[in-house]
């Protein structure tokens, strides 16, 4: 929620303008890298005496100022990207995202934040391999001016993400966490910081979704506590404006949604309802392109894996000292040329891409499976969660396991399996823990599930749900394999992932049962071993779906 007002009568005033554009506006020489990198570095240390127009006098300053943000979201370490869109063009890849950025940069140099959403390092092999160093360095390459803090930035624990904050020459913001034990903020929690653009002073303040230890592994953020994003921010606000700056910009790791440039939907309302005072709100999570205003305020969200840039352009009323208009776009990164322009990949991030590539070349190029007809995975039931379960139950001699939907996060294409591949699938470092259930407590767990409006993928029984149904009856079948009633009495043995036994995505916790054990067996190893002992055993991997799980939608279609 905005209490900006307007410019004059009869100035134009285009906030909320949508444009979803899929080619950027202007034109970049080829081979020029190098000198719009000098250039680039030369404005930063021009930063002081741009500052210095603060003390010039009014009159000598243009009445209105643009300030241009630009964003990226999700980037999950995609450094590479062998991506398309529907027309077949590959989009994607740090290098042609590097150029994109300085392309849409170069139109307000010395007026722009280049800015992230958090969830930047973990996601694929040439990242979490190099400990999310290769994704460090190539933000600070392009010159990325801060990051939020995402939820899959504590992934692989707080020693790790504090190194990458070392490493980082941008400040990654958090303004809504506090450690359980003092009480106050974490000492490496920066809740904003202030840039100055053309004289205009923006403050940048970063939220991260209080969802945080349910989407990620708890044990890594048990010791803190994710407050409010509305109410952190309302209350740094007014100390912040108008005394410290002129201009707030809430850089979250929170979500929304949007169809057919429709109304933005989900959590980015509630933040830009909410919110007293801000310009401007960035939004990751939910991997969706967002562009709009909600109640006065520009939104962007730029999808995710580096292949759409956002860019919101605020105009600034310096003697208001209001926020007048605002408009609001996506890019698509395009990584090749349009008709009329030169967009070519920037030479310094591919020959880092190419370094850290080389450094685990060996590891990530070795084929050791083949998918002639490709493994697909969705929501429901798929090729890719009955391969992955059945493994699962099979390492752990289990009888049942289970893996939930949002942890598999990529197909296999027909053809060789490479160890790279195995790892886009599962880039977690999940564990497979296992338990003891009764029948009865089986049934519970998935009517857990259910209750979110999700499915689980399953091995060692068959079910069906029905979302029409009241939460707690929309369990409708449920029967073994063979299709033999489960035992509500008896004990059975399920397998599940650390992230589902810790409690993520809201399913009950099972760490605290007498008969839960963490096995310390990475659920990526044991697909990995699943495609050498396939290949030793001379057989391509073929799974298939068979209708262990059947899913009735609600009205509206969707499963939640």
């Amino acid at each position: 929620m905005s209490d900006r007002s307007v410019g004059s009568p009869g100035q134009s005033d285009v906030r909320g303008t949508q444009i979803r554009s899929t080619q950027a506006r202007g034109t970049r020489a080829g081979g020029t890298q190098a000198r719009l990198r000098l250039v680039r570095r030369l404005l930063v240390l021009a930063l002081p005496f741009v500052s210095a127009c603060a003390h010039t006098p009014r009159e000598a300053l243009d009445r209105e100022v643009t300030i241009t943000l630009l964003q990226t979201t999700d980037f999950h370490g995609a450094l590479e990207s062998d991506a398309r869109d529907r027309d077949g063009r590959r989009i994607g890849g740090a290098d042609f995202l590097s150029a994109w950025i300085d392309k849409e940069r170069s139109t307000n140099p010395n007026g722009t934040l280049v800015l992230d959403s958090g969830d930047v390092y973990q996601g694929t092999a040439l990242s979490n391999l190099t400990d999310g160093r290769a994704t460090i360095d190539y933000m600070n390459e392009v010159g990325f001016d801060a990051s939020a803090v995402g939820n899959h930035e504590f992934d692989f624990g707080m020693d790790l993400l504090l190194a990458r904050m070392d490493q980082a020459e941008f400040p990654f913001l958090c303004a809504n966490v506090l450690e359980k034990k003092t009480g106050a903020p974490p000492s490496w929690a920066v809740p904003y910081k202030i840039f100055d653009r053309l004289g205009v002073r923006v403050a940048v303040i970063g939220l991260a979704t209080p969802d945080t230890p349910q989407v990620t592994l708890l044990e890594n953020v048990k010791h803190l506590d994710f407050l409010d994003p509305v109410a952190t921010a309302n209350r740094l606000i007014p100390e912040l404006v108008p005394s410290k700056a002129d201009i707030v910009v809430a850089l979250c790791h929170m979500g929304g949604f949007q169809r057919n440039d429709g109304p933005i939907e989900g959590e980015l309302v509630e933040l830009a309802e909410g919110i007293e005072g801000e310009a401007a709100i960035l939004g990751g999570h939910t991997h969706r392109i967002v562009s709009g205003s909600v109640d006065d305020t520009a939104i962007i969200q730029a999808g995710s894996n580096g292949r759409w840039v956002g860019r919101i352009d605020l105009v600034y009323d310096r003697e208001t000292r209001r926020v007048t208009s605002s408009s609001t776009n996506i890019t698509t990164v395009y990584a090749d040329s349009l008709p009329g322009e030169s967009v070519l990949p920037d030479g310094d991030v591919t020959a880092l891409v190419h370094r850290y590539r080389d450094e685990i070349a060996p590891t990530l190029d070795e084929v050791i499976a083949t998918a002639p007809n490709g493994i697909a995975s969705n929501r429901i039931e798929s090729q890719m969660g009955n391969w992955m379960t059945d493994l699962m139950r099979e390492a752990t001699r289990s009888d049942f396991a289970f893996q939930n939907p949002g942890g598999i996060r990529s197909s296999l294409d027909a053809g060789p399996v490479r160890f790279a591949d195995v790892y886009r699938v599962m880039p977690f470092d999940n564990t497979i823990v296992v338990t003891e259930m009764t029948g009865d407590e089986v049934r519970a767990y998935l009517e857990a599930a259910a209750r979110r409006g999700d499915t689980l993928h399953v091995s060692g029984l068959h079910y069906a749900v029905d979302f029409r149904e009241p939460e707690g009856a929309r369990v409708t079948k449920l029967v073994l394999a063979d299709g033999s009633p489960l035992d509500g009495s008896r004990t059975y043995r399920l397998a599940v992932n650390n992230f589902m036994a810790g409690g993520g995505s809201d399913l009950p916790e099972l760490n605290g049962r007498p008969t839960t054990v963490d096995t310390g067996m990475l659920v990526r190893d044991v697909l990995i071993n699943g495609c050498r002992t396939a290949t030793s055993a001379g057989r391509a991997l073929e799974p298939v779906v068979e209708g262990r799980v059947v899913a009735t939608m609600d009205g509206s279609g969707q499963a939640r």
